[in-house]
């Protein structure tokens, strides 16, 4: 190789070279450090040591950064400090700087620039970066600075320490006092609250202002991305920033400063609104989405976070027609593809909601919806063409929106549940006309934020259903959660409905997606706080003012918990409910952890689950009070079904109950000669799982324990339910379809006996129907969840009406009392259900699945209730004028415990809701004659006459017939007892007939 001309170092001379590459280094050094020492602001040298300020320089002079234009990043041995030098000083270079960490918890960020604006130099400070020594050196120090600086009260001292604590070791390393002390003080200033404090400080420096953008609680990843991104868009230019995060006790505080010129057109107070507004959703915002391209094509932040809540709405319904097309990023792409339609679809939107254009609003929603009409025609490709008519259809067929109020924690939705009928493949009767087998919702709401999407339905007006959480570990599984989140949310909510079928709430459900990463926190919080935006109203109104209405009424929503919901997550709803004025916060979530009803303290869903399991175990010849039997699970010792009903079957039947299999989301344990009691019930008290069960205590052949992590494990767990042999099984944990059309042979032994002879759902949904009708027709007795669990939300039920009824004080007054005349009550309800169903089966001949029963007692039931509901509405004027009617009185005051009754009667009409009061009092009516009379008997004779008259003359005769048989008791005729089983059985029927004059129609 020919050495280059003029080459000043000789080959291979490593002397030669040093030289030559000190000289260099030393003249630009000469030249750099004199220039890095004039331009960088004084804060830098504040806070950064001679060894940091010489490893910049390095870096800065080696690297090239000035001279060449090159990036260098410079990475701590311990990966937990980034810093980032980079040529300009433009917003350009600040935001590839964030992006560079994006995927990191950020804890602290030092972002400066050169007075010169020829270099930017970004310090991040990431997890799991350490926290400061209470007792350190560094602390001890930076309290002094505190102290000197005055304004510090001495009564406040300790807590500053534990604020100051609370920080990264690298923040207190750099202690600022002025800086600190402001944080402090804004930490206790807004250390209640939920949203983010923005705030401008102008001139605290010559010709700069301080843009304060605080929160508690922030994303772990994404908000100073989110924030320094909406800067850039503004058009504002950041001379430096920080920001840090302090482990405050109970929730962390995140605040980032922004120094920007006092003159930036962006504070200018005509935008300077529109800035902040859009700095308040930082933590409530998703960075790096899809549509995000839009903003830079001149959509607004808000208009993009509306287009992607339209985007993922499509895609639910469109992904079951070809979820090869229809993909996440296929559908975000077709809005892309078509910025003129997008725009016209937010016009059509604003038309309808927005709240400044209520004059001409009619003559505005049909122009916008022409135009809209015509960008849709013009779009020549299939895909789009349908993404835009589904985003056409969701806008018609929303109600209400809470896109319009300022700082909003996400976007929220209430749908007519007509949209059902107009979207493709869903269109007129038969399949898939409207999921649930035709049976439509009452409600809908929908909800979009950072990285989820939820779905709330319900099928009554006053309805109410668990909130269940979805996490995803990966993209390809939330696509697959997304393609089908509404059929399962419809599905856990009709069987919900049919559950429900004791107490005045319809059934409802919240499915919430969470995308891979997601905050789970942010995410309930968010959805939460946007169903109240929606339901909420003020005075003389059905909404809030900037919610633009056409719902027109009032909304009355009640939550519980299911999967992923934690006690912290309830007493957060409980309490925001209550901090924005909604009339009855304590009913919004039932299973709060002091002023509710546990249901997994007080094992309520098991309790009835281990009631119908008796009534089955009878059916199939077995007394298990006299007779050993045999049960497997799924769901383990930590969960809620599963451990209250070991719990429970091992004090009611002792020795008697061999409990062969349990398995949940960690292991599987098995023992064919039983798992020993003891053990089961350490577990469940010391809250652990099956995999923790101690192997030395397993006896019979074969029995193990085992971990899904452990080689083979996960599938002995998936097969255990279906190869362990046992009387009965009770599915008490798992995902709904677990067991479907295309394994439940795998249910089956090798000779085509069933593994267990009867099922009783303790979980929702784990059969598929299909799964359930197979079994049945091999002979497995199969008691549906709608039956089996349905005293959770009875229990739920309850708590809803103490709720309303009692303040949190006078409820835990009478709780104790309360909860244990509770618990008598769903003792009763599933005893007389479960027995009305094995009469009814074995009336049939055993031609009837248990199965269908229990869909026909509860169609029944909600539709004799719905009947005697409407005509109840109509025939009252008001809660009070309940009291004047003593036969319907006496319903309400029979449904409910008898302390409530003692202490509070005359709270049930002067706080309940009279939809509440008319659905309770129709709910109790309709199950205490369905379940005397058995399944058809009462809804034939509603349907002959007046479904209230009928009632009323039920009620009249039934109490007519005890003082029968009171007489006939005191009489002491022969055969009285036998007499009075007759008249018991068949009483009530004849004389009510008779009441009504149905004995001549030619009726039986």
């Amino acid at each position: 190789m020919t050495p280059a001309r003029h080459d000043p170092v000789p080959p291979r001379d490593a002397r030669a070279m040093r030289e030559l590459l000190a000289s260099r280094l030393d003249a630009a050094t000469r030249e750099v450090v004199p220039w890095f020492f004039a331009q960088m602001p004084d804060y830098y040298f504040r806070t950064h040591n001679g060894e940091e300020q010489a490893a910049h320089l390095r870096a800065l002079v080696s690297g090239q950064v000035l001279t060449q234009g090159q990036v260098v990043v410079l990475e701590s041995p311990c990966g937990t400090r980034r810093t980032v030098l980079s040529p300009g000083g433009d917003m350009d270079a600040m935001v590839a700087a964030v992006e560079g960490v994006a995927a990191r918890s950020i804890l602290g960020a030092r972002m400066v620039q050169t007075a010169d604006g020829r270099l930017r130099l970004d310090t991040f400070v990431t997890a799991p970066a350490r926290q400061a020594e209470p007792d350190g050196p560094a602390l001890a120090r930076a309290l002094e600075l505190a102290r000197a600086e005055g304004g510090l009260r001495p009564r406040m001292l300790a807590e500053f320490r534990a604020f100051l604590a609370s920080a990264t070791d690298d923040c207190v390393q750099k202690f600022e006092a002025g800086r600190t002390m402001r944080h402090f003080a804004l930490w206790r200033h807004i250390r209640g609250r939920e949203g983010v404090d923005v705030a401008l400080e102008p001139g605290v420096y010559p010709g700069l202002s301080r843009l304060v953008v605080a929160m508690m609680e922030a994303p772990a990843r994404g908000v100073l991305l989110a924030a320094a991104r909406i800067l850039r868009r503004a058009g504002a230019r950041a001379e430096r920033a920080y920001a840090d995060v302090y482990a405050t006790p109970g929730r962390s505080f995140c605040v980032m400063s922004f120094y920007l010129p006092q003159d930036s057109p962006a504070l200018a107070p005509e935008r300077r609104e529109a800035l902040f507004a859009e700095l308040r959703t930082v933590k409530w915002q998703a960075t790096g989405r899809p549509l995000d391209a839009l903003l830079e094509a001149g959509f607004s932040l808000g208009e993009v976070a509306l287009l992607g809540a339209g985007a993922a709405f499509a895609h639910q319904f469109l992904h079951g027609l070809d979820p090869y097309a229809y993909t996440t990023a296929n559908v975000a792409a077709a809005v892309l593809a078509q910025p003129g339609a997008a725009r016209r679809l937010l016009d059509y939107f604003a038309a309808r909601f927005d709240p400044a254009g209520a004059r001409g609003r009619a003559r505005r929603q049909g122009e916008a919806l022409r135009a809209l009409r015509e960008a849709r025609a013009a779009i020549s490709a299939d895909m789009p063409a349908r993404v835009f008519q589904v985003m056409e259809t969701f806008v018609t067929h929303t109600l209400r929106t809470n896109q319009y109020l300022d700082a909003r924690f996400g976007l929220g939705f209430r749908l007519d549940p007509a949209v059902l009928t107009r979207l493709p493949g869903r269109r007129g009767p038969g399949r898939g006309a409207v999921p649930g087998g035709g049976q439509a919702p009452y409600g809908i709401f929908f909800f979009h934020g950072a990285h989820y999407q939820a779905f709330h339905v319900r099928y009554r007006e006053m309805a109410r259903g668990g909130v269940r959480i979805v996490p995803t570990a990966e993209a390809a599984q939330f696509e697959l959660e997304a393609g089908r989140q509404f059929a399962e949310v419809t599905a856990l909510a009709l069987s919900q409905q049919s559950k429900n079928k004791d107490i005045p709430e319809g059934g409802s459900k919240a499915v919430l997606l969470l995308e891979p990463g997601a905050d789970l926190d942010l995410a309930v919080k968010s959805m939460t706080d946007a169903l109240l935006d929606l339901i909420l109203a003020d005075r003389g109104r059905h909404s809030l003012r900037r919610v633009v209405d056409h719902l027109g009424r009032d909304e009355v929503v009640f939550l519980g918990p299911d999967e992923n919901v934690t006690p912290a997550h309830i007493e957060w709803m409980v309490a925001r409910a209550r901090a924005r004025g909604y009339p009855w916060p304590s009913a919004l979530m039932s299973s709060k952890p002091r002023t509710g009803i546990s249901h997994k303290r007080y094992g309520v869903t098991s309790l009835g689950v281990v009631v119908f399991a008796e009534e089955i175990l009878r059916l199939l010849g077995i007394d298990p009070r006299a007779r050993p039997f045999s049960v497997k699970f799924t769901g383990g010792t930590r969960g809620d079904v599963a451990s209250n009903a070991m719990r429970i079957l091992i004090r009611e039947y002792g020795a008697g109950v061999r409990i062969v299999s349990a398995s949940d989301g960690h292991g599987a344990l098995y023992d064919p000669d039983g798992l020993d009691h003891g053990e089961l019930l350490r577990l469940a008290d010391a809250n652990l799982g099956v995999a923790e069960f101690d192997p030395g205590l397993l006896r019979g052949a074969g029995a193990f324990c085992v971990r899904v992590s452990e080689p083979g494990g996960a599938h002995l767990r998936d097969t255990l339910h279906n190869t362990a042999v046992a009387d009965l099984f009770i599915p008490a944990g798992g995902r709904p379809d677990t067991m479907n059309e295309d394994n439940w042979r795998d249910f089956l032994l090798p000779d085509g006996r069933p593994s267990a002879r009867a099922v009783v759902e303790g979980a929702n949904l784990f059969l598929s129907p299909g799964a359930r009708e197979r079994l049945q027709e091999h002979g497995v007795l199969v008691v549906h969840g709608a039956s089996a669990n349905k005293c959770g939300v009875i229990s739920s039920s309850y708590e809803i009406l103490a709720g309303l009824a009692l303040s949190d004080d006078e409820f835990l007054e009478i709780k104790d009392e309360y909860v244990a005349q509770v618990l008598d009550i769903l003792r009763r309800r599933a005893r007389d259900e479960a027995r009305l169903l094995v009469r009814e089966y074995r009336a049939a001949g055993g031609e009837r699945p248990l199965t269908a029963l229990t869909a026909e007692l509860s169609r029944e039931m909600n539709a004799l209730a719905d009947a005697l509901d409407a005509a109840l509405k109509a025939s009252l004027d008001g809660p009070q004028a309940l009291r004047g009617d003593p036969a319907l009185y006496a319903l309400l005051l029979d449904y409910c415990p008898p302390v409530l009754v003692r202490r509070y009667e005359e709270r049930l009409t002067s706080r309940l809701p009279l939809a509440h009061l008319t659905a309770l009092v129709a709910a109790h009516a309709a199950s205490r004659a369905v379940y005397a009379e058995g399944i058809g008997w009462m809804s034939a004779l509603a349907v002959r006459r007046d479904p209230l008259e009928a009632m009323r003359a039920y009620l009249a005769q039934e109490r007519r017939l005890d003082a029968i048989l009171e007489g006939l008791a005191a009489s002491g005729a022969p055969e009285g007892e036998t007499v009075a089983r007759i008249l018991r059985a068949t009483g009530r029927k004849y004389l009510t007939e008779r009441e009504l004059g149905m004995e001549d129609d030619g009726q039986p």
